[in-house]
C-alpha cells in the first residue's frame, strides 16, 4: 500500500480551519485520484446493505440510512480532519434513536421519521455548540475499558434486535431479554425459509470476508438475495422484504415540531452526541495513529455537528464515523477525503434512480448483514488483555457491557460516562503513596516496597505521594503518612515529605500540610517538604507559607537528612545534592 499523503490539515486561518478542505485540496495530486475513486467506490457498495439496515434498526424506512449516508459524507468531506474516516449511520446509534423514540413517538410513522430528524438536528447543535466552546477534551474521559465493555454489549444488544427478522417471527420487541425471552417461548412460529436464508447469508458473509475482504460480499449477498425473491417462488413463503423505496434526493425542509418536542428530545441527543463523536474520535484516532498525521478533536465536533444537522435537515437520522466502513475504506487505499465525496454521488445516483432495485431485498438477508457487520465491536482480546493487565478496568468494562444488556443502550451509554467519571475521581482522590530509601551507593531515593536493599536512616522517614495534591485526596494523603509512622519500628524525629510527583496543589493542601506540620510538632517530629515543584513552591509563598515550612534553595531529600543529621541525627559521609530525588 502506497504512503498516505503528507498534506497539511491546519493552518493558522480561522476560516481555514473550519474549512479544513481548504487546507487539503489545493495541494491534492492526480496520482491519488485512482486510490479515492476506488475507496469511494467500494466503500459505497458496502454502506448501501448497510445504511438500509441500520435505518429498519433504528425503526425507520430504508431511504433513511440512505440519505444519511448521502448527506453525511459532503459535510464531512468539507469539515473533517480525518482522510479515512467514513461517516454515516451506525449500529450502535441507531438502535440508541430507537431506544431514545420509542418513549416519545407513538406508533404515527409520519410522526416518527420527523422525531428522527429533529433528533438529528438536535445532536448536531449540540456538538457545535461544543465546538464553540472547545470541549474536543472531554472525549479524554471516556475510558477505554468502557468504551470495549459498552461495544461489546452494544454488539449483543443490536445482534439480538436481529433475531426476529431472522427466524421470521414478528413481535420480538422490547429490551434485551425480552426480545431473548419472546424468541425461545415462540420458537415453534418459526419460518424455515426465512431461517435457512438468513444463516445462509450469516455463513456466506463469514467465509468470503476471509477469502477476499475487499470484496463488496455484503452488497454480493444482497444482490443474489433479490434475484432469489425475484425468480423463485420464496416470495409466497412468507419471508418479508423490504418493500417500495422512494426515489429521488432528500426533501431538505425543516421537521416540523414544538418546544415539548424538543425538551423529549434532549436526554436522547446530548447521548446520541456523546456516544457518537466518542466513537467517533476513536476512528479517527486509529487512522491518524496508523498513517502519523495531526487531526483537531474540536474540528471534528464540528464536522459531526454538521453531519447531523444536514442528515436532520434531509429526513435522515443522527450519524457518526463508522469503523467497519472507515476501515474498508483504508483497506481500499483511500488517500485523502476526496473518496468520501465519490462514496456520496454514487450514493446519490442510486437514491435518484436505483431505490426500485432493492424492493425485493429479503429482511433476513438484512438481519444476517447487521449480525455481521456488528460483531467485530465484540473485542474479545481487548477484554482478555484488561482481565490479564488490568482486572479493575475489566470489571468496568463487563458493568458497561451488563448495563447495555440489562438496562439498554441508553442507559448504557449513562453508565458507562458515569463510570469512566468515577474512575477518574476514584484515582484522583486515593493515590499511591510510598515511603523512599537510598539508593546504595547514591545520593537518589526510590521505593522501598519495590527495592528493601534501599537504605534507610534511624529516626528519618521519607514519603512520597504520587499525585497532585488537592481537595479530593489531601484526607487521605495525610492520613497514609500518619499511619506510616505509626507502622515504624524505631521512634521517628524526621519526616521528609517528598513532592517531587506532585506536580501541582491547592488552598486545601496548603492547610493540610500546615495542620499536619502542627500534629506532628506536638509528636516531636520535624516535618520538611523536598523536591518542591515552580507552582506548588509558588501556590506556598503566596500563602506566606515558605518560612513557615523553611523551604531554602537546597531542598532535595538526600540535603534535608544531611542537614538534619548534622544537626544532632545520625552522621552520614559525603557531599549534598541537590539532583532530583528517584
Amino acid at each position: 500500500m502506497n504512503a498516505v499523503p503528507q498534506v497539511p490539515v491546519q493552518s493558522s486561518s480561522w476560516f481555514t480551519r473550519c474549512l479544513p478542505i481548504l487546507s487539503w485540496a489545493p495541494h491534492y495530486q492526480g496520482k491519488w485520484l485512482g486510490a479515492d475513486v476506488l475507496a469511494g467506490v467500494t466503500v459505497a457498495a458496502f454502506c448501501i446493505p448497510e445504511s438500509m439496515a441500520y435505518a429498519g434498526l433504528a425503526g425507520l424506512p430504508p431511504q433513511a440510512g440512505l440519505y444519511a449516508s448521502l448527506l453525511a459524507v459532503f459535510a464531512y468531506v468539507l469539515f473533517g480532519t480525518s482522510r479515512q474516516a467514513a461517516i454515516g449511520p451506525t449500529s450502535a446509534l441507531a438502535i440508541l434513536v430507537a431506544t431514545g423514540l420509542a418513549g416519545v413517538v407513538s406508533h404515527d410513522v409520519a410522526r416518527y421519521g420527523e422525531m428522527a430528524a429533529l433528533l438529528a438536528i438536535l445532536v448536531g447543535l449540540i456538538a457545535i455548540v461544543a465546538r464553540v466552546l472547545r470541549l474536543g477534551f472531554l472525549v479524554n474521559f471516556i475510558s477505554e475499558s468502557v468504551l470495549t465493555g459498552f461495544s461489546a454489549g452494544a454488539a449483543i444488544y443490536i445482534a439480538t434486535t436481529q433475531l426476529g427478522k431472522l427466524f421470521g417471527i414478528e413481535g420480538a420487541t422490547g429490551e434485551f431479554t425480552d426480545r431473548i425471552y419472546f424468541i425461545v417461548t415462540h420458537l415453534g412460529e418459526t419460518n424455515l425459509y426465512a431461517l435457512t436464508l438468513g444463516l445462509f447469508g450469516i455463513v456466506f458473509l463469514l467465509l468470503t470476508e476471509k477469502m477476499a475482504p475487499k470484496v463488496p460480499w455484503a452488497l454480493v449477498l444482497v444482490a443474489l438475495s433479490i434475484l432469489l425473491m425475484m425468480y423463485t417462488t420464496l416470495n409466497a413463503a412468507g419471508i418479508k422484504i423490504t418493500g417500495q423505496i422512494p426515489s429521488g434526493l432528500p426533501p431538505m425542509k425543516l421537521p416540523s415540531f414544538s418546544l415539548a418536542d424538543v425538551q423529549a428530545l434532549l436526554p436522547t441527543a446530548f447521548a446520541v452526541f456523546l456516544l457518537s463523536y466518542v466513537e467517533g474520535m476513536g476512528v479517527v484516532r486509529t487512522f491518524a495513529a496508523k498513517h502519523k498525521y495531526p487531526v483537531d478533536a474540536n474540528q471534528e465536533l464540528l464536522a459531526v455537528g454538521a453531519a447531523n444537522v444536514l442528515c436532520g435537515l434531509g429526513a435522515a437520522q443522527p450519524v457518526g464515523c463508522s469503523m467497519s466502513r472507515s476501515a474498508v475504506n483504508d483497506e481500499s487505499g483511500a488517500k485523502t477525503p476526496l473518496a468520501g465525496a465519490i462514496c456520496g454521488i454514487l450514493l446519490g445516483v442510486i437514491v435518484l434512480f436505483f431505490t426500485g432495485v432493492f424492493t425485493n431485498l429479503p429482511e433476513p438477508v438484512l438481519a444476517a448483514v447487521v449480525i455481521i457487520a456488528v460483531k467485530g465491536l465484540i473485542d474479545i482480546p481487548a477484554l482478555l488483555r484488561l482481565y490479564r493487565v488490568s482486572p479493575k478496568e475489566f470489571w468496568i468494562a463487563l458493568a458497561a457491557m451488563l448495563g447495555v444488556l440489562v438496562f439498554g443502550m441508553l442507559e448504557g451509554v449513562m453508565i458507562g460516562t458515569v463510570l469512566s467519571l468515577l474512575m477518574l475521581v476514584w484515582r484522583a482522590s486515593n493515590p499511591s503513596t510510598v515511603l523512599l530509601g537510598r539508593i546504595p551507593g547514591s545520593e537518589l531515593y526510590s521505593d522501598l516496597a519495590r527495592h528493601p536493599e534501599n537504605e534507610t536512616v534511624p529516626g528519618v522517614m521519607v514519603f512520597r505521594a504520587n499525585a497532585g495534591l488537592f481537595y479530593a485526596n489531601v484526607s487521605k494523603i495525610k492520613d497514609d503518612l500518619l499511619d506510616a509512622i505509626e507502622r515504624q519500628t524505631a521512634p521517628v524525629k524526621l519526616v521528609v515529605f517528598d513532592l517531587s510527583s506532585s506536580p501541582y496543589s491547592d488552598i486545601a493542601a496548603a492547610e493540610m500540610l500546615l495542620d499536619l506540620q502542627g500534629e506532628l510538632q506536638e509528636r516531636g517530629i520535624t516535618l520538611k517538604l523536598s523536591n518542591l515543584t515552580g507552582e506548588v513552591r509558588d501556590l506556598l509563598r503566596r500563602d506566606g507559607l515558605d518560612l513557615k515550612f523553611d523551604i531554602g534553595p537546597r531542598a532535595g531529600v538526600e540535603s534535608i537528612v544531611r542537614e538534619w543529621s548534622a544537626n544532632g541525627g545520625k552522621p552520614v559521609t559525603g557531599r549534598l545534592s541537590n539532583l532530583p530525588q528517584g
